[in-house]
Formats: C-alpha cells, structure tokens, sequence
C-alpha cells in the first residue's frame, strides 16, 4: 500500500473531485481511530476538511473552509418585555416628607388628584403646601423632560420666612375660587436669599408691607410691563437660571377678569402685579449632563449657614486663676494620691 507521501503521484481517473477523495480518507482514518479507541465519542466534522497537503499548495482555502471562520456570531440577548427585579427609583426630599410613593418622572398615566381648596389646607401654610404638592408632585418631576440633556438631583423645601407666608396666605383666602397656578422662576445663586427673605419684589418699587425689603432693578427688561415675571413652563426659566443649577418652583395666584381669564398671561409667560400673589414653595436641583452645559452648585441655606458659623471667631474661655490654682494643688496632693490606692483589710470572719 502506498505511503500518504507517495499516493500524490498516482492518477485515479475518476469523476469525482480530488477534493472530495481526500475528505473521504480524512474521514475513514478518523472513524478507524475511533473505534480503535472503543470510545462513544460523537464523530464531528473536521475542522479543516482538506488534507494538509492541498492546504499547503492553495493557502487561500484555508480561511473559506474553516469552521471558526464559518462560525456565525452569538445570538443577541432577548429584551423582557417585564423586568423582574426593577430598580427601586430615587426619592427626593419633598417625597420623604410627604410621603409620596409615585415618583414615576415620565409617567402617562394620567394623575387628577382633587385641585380644590379644603379648609384644612387654608389653616396653614405647610398644610397648603403639602396639598399643592399632591396635586402637581408628577408635573413637577417631569417638568425638564423635555430637556434631553438635563436631569433632576432632588426636589427639596424652599425655608420661605413667616412674613412672606403670612402675606400669601391671607391673598389665597380672599381668592380660593380657582386652584393656584404652577409656575416657575430662574434667577441667579445671589437672588435666591433675598426671594426666601422678602419673598418676590418687583422692580423700582418699594415693598408695600416691609420696609426691610430693598428696591431692586430690573436686569431682563419689561417686555410685557412692569412685574414680576415667572414661567409656567420649567424649560424656559432655565433660560434665566445663573450662577446655580437650582430653579425655584411657585405658586403663583393670577387676577382673573370678570370671565374668568388670567389677565397679564403672554404665552408661556406670567406677569403678576402683587408680591402677595406669588410664593417660592420648593427647589429643583439639576444637573447638564454630556458636558451640554457648566454645572454650578445648588442653592443650600442649611451648608451656607453652617458653613458661616464655622468660620465665626471662637472666644477664648478664660478661667480664674484662684480656681487653676486649686485645680493644680488638687493635681499634685501626693496624700491623696497615696490614699487613693491604699489597701483595705476586711475582715471576712465576723
């Protein structure tokens, strides 16, 4: 029998192709070491199905006739329509102290929580503020939504003073017909302090209750009159937002003609002729993701606050010399010392 080195050189004259005979022989020299071995080993195609030989003479075949050339790419995982194990979504402040469970952002599930004023949510202001946050907690969330390169950090309580409280709400009293307006103000880090402080002013005039309160100027000008100007949409007060990545959240009571329209409403825009008919109610803080924009740092009075008392001049205590002398004689009395490790004797057998 001819050797596999000589077995080249016959001429089989047959009608099959030289390619297939050599499969053929690979084949059956490796089904006779298979049972040669007596093993249940599952017979697999070879890798290579072309004798060594041909593959060294038509190099180009070896990359279309392996099988890791021919093997197809991992099926892609399958997208759940269901997620089994959600992931529970972050509560913001207002969520924790008023214990409100949705904190669905994009929610489309249509949200119609009672807008009507009880008496109980006119006896005070933190009682008017939890309703009002109730009632639009989900348009609140999803205010930037339409942003895509801004998301919400935390929705937290804006500390407005008791004054400025007061004075809001003796004007809801006298106007509990309609529900108040959800509205929004950008402003700069500075003019925060000053709106929790004095509530909102209106420029070039003084404040009608407070004589504390400044008299401020206008810096975006009067385009529909002199006012107070806020927004009923989030995105285009963040327009106004500097030196902060906070925007303040309000509740804004408009004058209504005798049909009930708002008067002074341009658009998006609000323009409010009393200061005693807007309140700052909460803080959204955001963040531009992407590098879409230069993030500054919210607005916390509380951080602010601790932060100037700690920077305040600490007074030395100053301790009378007659008492560190008692305290130093107190300290060096060898007597005591030696009476305070002396050993008893007890008689145990009385």
């Amino acid at each position: 029998m001819a050797s596999d080195i000589d077995y080249s050189s016959f001429d089989y004259n047959s009608s099959q192709h030289p390619f297939d005979i050599d499969y053929q022989i690979d084949l059956f020299e490796f089904r006779q070491f298979v049972k040669s071995k007596k093993t249940k080993q599952k017979i697999k195609k070879s890798s290579c199905p072309i004798s060594m030989k041909t593959l060294k003479s038509q190099p180009t075949l070896v990359q279309i006739n392996c099988m890791s050339y021919k093997k197809t790419p991992k099926a892609a995982q399958k997208s759940f329509r269901y997620n089994r194990y959600p992931q529970n979504p972050e509560l913001f402040e207002c969520d924790e102290v008023f214990d409100e469970k949705s904190t669905c952002v994009q929610s489309n599930i249509p949200s119609n929580p009672s807008k009507t004023l009880e008496p109980e949510h006119l006896q005070s202001f933190s009682n008017f503020r939890h309703h009002f946050y109730h009632v639009n907690h989900q348009r609140i969330k999803s205010s930037l939504k339409d942003h895509p390169n801004v998301e919400i950090t935390d929705i937290r309580l804006a500390s407005v003073t008791e004054s400025v409280q007061n004075d809001f709400m003796k004007t809801l009293n006298q106007n509990i017909s309609y529900f108040p307006q959800l509205v929004y103000h950008g402003t700069m880090l500075n003019s925060i302090e000053s709106i929790l402080r004095y509530g909102f002013l209106i420029p070039n005039r003084a404040h009608p209750y407070n004589s504390e309160a400044p008299i401020i100027t206008s810096s975006h000008g009067r385009s529909f009159g002199t006012g107070i100007y806020c927004s009923r949409t989030a995105v285009y007060s963040l327009s106004y937002v500097n030196t902060t990545n906070t925007l303040l959240v309000c509740a804004a009571i408009p004058k209504r003609d005798k049909v009930g329209q708002i008067e002074r409403c341009h658009g998006n825009i609000l323009v409010l002729s009393d200061v005693t008919r807007i309140i700052p109610l909460f803080f959204i803080d955001f963040k531009y993701l992407n590098q879409s924009g230069i993030n500054q740092p919210c607005f916390n009075k509380q951080k602010e606050s601790k932060m100037d008392e700690n920077q305040e001049i600490k007074t030395p205590v100053v301790i009378s010399r007659k008492y560190l002398r008692k305290v130093l004689n107190y300290m060096n009395d060898d007597k005591r010392k030696n009476n305070q490790y002396q050993m008893r004797s007890f008689d145990l057998f009385n």
